[in-house]
């Protein structure tokens, strides 16, 4: 049903809108979680440059005095003391002046030929031992003052272990991250924390917008949460909806769900009792309901014009199911479907008929076309014309029901009708009363003087069986023989090849 559309888009959207909202909280708070980690790092490395800035304050004390035993003793115990630090180099005139260092030693390849900035991130290559340093340079008075940051300590204030976030140090150009060498960048595109106290930022990476794995890894809990609400108020809704939904609309959606099904009345030959054909005949397999007999839909179909559509569909399944069980069928094998008077004044009827026809495998099947009298049908020359179309593509033409609806007797007259069918409220009188017969004697009567074949409907008593052979109607179907039956049982009558029929209780 189309109701049923309503609420699966519904719960499609809330869960879309509920994906969005998360996400988008998700998302900010990961940015806010990414600023939060990048100042907590500034704060670690400033602590680190705090160090090296009174190891430098110490240095410049010391650059007014010589450079002896006890001025190197006094740089080295500076630089063991500050926990961060790992050597101090004074340099005077482009040469190492003193050192932290016994002898005046260095860790640094060519120290004086380095950029003088405040902080210089020194790659690997810059130092003995290849290990990137920060440097934490000062000059005054002539004397520039060296202090030197192992990447160990920077790395150390750079882990801030909270959800998977990384951070870099950021010195001009000169990146220096968790692993690896100094890098050098030239774009902005990541973001970053620039310090107040020191020309330095911190560097992260910008989290994306959307990302699958932050909504599974940290929403997951609400994502099951949303689905849920989800497809209650799904289910909430289509109760609603459906509760209140027109017959028509119902009836609408069971034919595109393909819900309207045939099943198959067998017709047999009343002295042989060998099966002859069948009549199609509407059942809807309502999904909660069961199956649904054409008694209470096909008034709604006919009224709202409904039945047009829902004959089509079931012609398409008939025509399948019969080239099927092509092999099994016996030739002249008879193939009865109902068509309103709607229908059949319609444009499409005979284009609808035609193809009918071509999607059968078998071109020796009776096809034949029951015009049902539960609407009148407008005799006029296009109807003429299009049933005389029809007798020329090889169908048949029944009056079903005869004796029930509107003009049977003119549609005798007027029209080329190859079958009437007895209905089975006629057939239904037959007992063991002589009198009881007298109707059906009148109708078998005209029928042979208009050399009218019959089928005789409702069969249900070895007396009405009795009657009919005696009467010689060739065709009879009815609960006597068989009940109407879905494809897969059709299949089995079919393959016993039954040549005897008892009564069904």
């Amino acid at each position: 049903m189309r109701n049923a559309f309503i609420p699966a888009l519904t719960a499609v959207a809330m869960f879309l809108m509920g994906v969005f909202i998360l996400n988008t909280q998700l998302w900010y708070s990961a940015r806010v979680d990414s600023q939060a980690g990048a100042q907590y790092a500034v704060k670690n490395m400033d602590i680190i440059l705090d160090e090296a800035r009174l190891a430098t304050r110490t240095s410049m004390r010391m650059a007014e005095k010589e450079c002896g035993p006890e001025e190197q003793y006094q740089l080295g115990t500076e630089a063991a003391l500050q926990p961060h630090l790992r050597t101090i180099i004074i340099l005077r005139e482009g040469k190492v002046w003193c050192s932290s260092l016994p002898g005046n030693r260095v860790l640094l390849v060519n120290v004086a030929g380095m950029p003088d900035s405040p902080l210089f991130l020194a790659p690997a290559k810059s130092t003995v031992n290849n290990r990137p340093v920060l440097l934490y340079q000062t000059t005054v008075a002539g004397n520039r003052i060296v202090v030197t940051i192992s990447d160990r300590h920077i790395r150390d204030a750079l882990d801030i272990s909270y959800k998977g976030l990384t951070y870099s140090l950021k010195v001009g150009n000169a990146v220096l991250g968790m692993t690896g060498d100094v890098t050098t960048v030239a774009d902005n595109s990541t973001g970053q924390v620039a310090a107040t106290e020191y020309p330095y930022s911190i560097e992260y990476n910008v989290p994306p917008l959307f990302s699958l794995h932050r909504l599974i890894d940290q929403g997951g809990a609400m994502l099951l949460f949303l689905m849920l609400m989800s497809g209650l108020a799904a289910y909430i809704l289509n109760k609603y909806l459906n509760k209140h939904t027109p017959p028509e609309e119902a009836l609408r959606w069971a034919i595109t769900l393909g819900e309207i099904v045939p099943f198959y009345q067998p017709i047999v030959n009343g002295k042989e009792g060998t099966l002859r054909g069948v009549e199609v005949l509407a059942r809807w397999r309502h999904p909660k309901e069961g199956f649904i007999s054409p008694a209470a839909f096909i008034p709604v179909a006919e009224k709202s014009g409904l039945i047009v559509p829902l004959t089509q569909s079931l012609m398409k399944q008939v025509a399948a199911d019969m080239n099927a069980i092509a092999s099994k069928l016996p030739e002249g094998f008879h193939v009865g479907i109902n068509f309103s008077a709607s229908h059949i004044a319609s444009l499409a009827f005979v284009e609808d008929c035609l193809k009918y026809k071509d999607s059968f495998s078998r071109p020796d099947l009776n096809l034949v076309i029951e015009v049902t009298e539960r609407e009148p049908l407008d005799i006029d020359e296009n109807l003429v014309q299009t049933l005389n179309i029809l007798h020329e593509n090889g169908f048949a033409i029944a009056l079903d029901d005869f004796g029930t609806g509107y003009s049977g007797l003119s549609y005798l007259h007027d029209l080329h009708i190859d079958y009437i069918k007895i209905d089975k409220s006629f057939v239904g009188r037959v007992n063991t009363h002589e009198d009881s017969t007298r109707i059906l004697d009148s109708v078998l009567d005209l029928a042979r003087k208009l050399s009218i074949s019959i089928v005789a409907e409702g069969v249900e008593t070895r007396e009405q069986l009795d009657y009919l052979n005696r009467n010689n109607i060739t065709f009879l179907q009815g609960y006597y023989f068989f009940k109407p039956v879905p494809f897969k049982e059709l299949i089995m009558i079919l393959l016993s090849k039954p040549k005897v029929r008892v009564r069904v209780e």
